[in-house]
């Protein structure tokens, strides 16, 4: 499966999503149905509803609504799902370093990266708005009690490094969905 997955352009991160949604989501995009423990949802609260709010967030570039979105106890950044809190999110977005780069700026992006990067550093906005072909999906679960939603976008950038695929996960609060990783 992960050998399979990666020959469609996963890359190694995204295995942070079980295998089941990875093997789900790519063959037959949009067509994921809400898990069968999974609660019905109203509109306002679906992860499809969800889905199209956040990837507009991140395409409009607004860092504001893109922090609604983080949980006062902070969030999980990057493959290695290091957690980072709140005001440390807030500073990056503020200061248009680090995690605001990875979202919303190219250019600030490549200016950050490693000498021995060997992709070209494109932003989740430059991706998202500037790809060949972008495709995105949704998916709900019920994980240790936890409501959870999946925003998932394949993008096709050949200057960006091929096929990606960009997965967000939200936990279900009692005020909204909060972020509990990032990419």
């Amino acid at each position: 499966m992960r050998k399979a997955a990666m020959g469609l352009g996963c890359k190694p991160h995204t295995f942070l999503l079980t295998t089941a949604l990875c093997a789900a989501c790519m063959p037959a995009w949009g067509q994921i149905s809400p898990a069968a423990s999974a609660p019905a949802s109203t509109d306002s609260e679906s992860p499809s509803a969800l889905q199209e709010e956040f990837f507009a967030i991140v395409r409009e570039g607004d860092a504001l609504k893109f922090l609604s979105y983080v949980p006062e106890d902070g969030v999980n950044l990057g493959r290695d799902a290091q957690h980072t809190s709140r005001a440390e999110v807030e500073h990056q977005l503020m200061t248009k370093t680090g995690l605001y780069c990875k979202l919303f700026d190219s250019t600030c992006l490549q200016a950050e990266a490693q000498p021995d990067s060997r992709s070209p550093g494109c932003s989740y906005r430059n991706m998202l708005t500037q790809s060949e072909k972008v495709r995105t999906t949704s998916a709900e679960t019920i994980r240790n009690d936890v409501r959870q939603a999946i925003l998932v976008a394949r993008v096709q950038n050949d200057k960006c490094g091929g096929a990606v695929l960009i997965d967000f996960i939200f936990n279900r609060h009692h005020d909204g969905w909060k972020l509990f990783s990032i990419p």
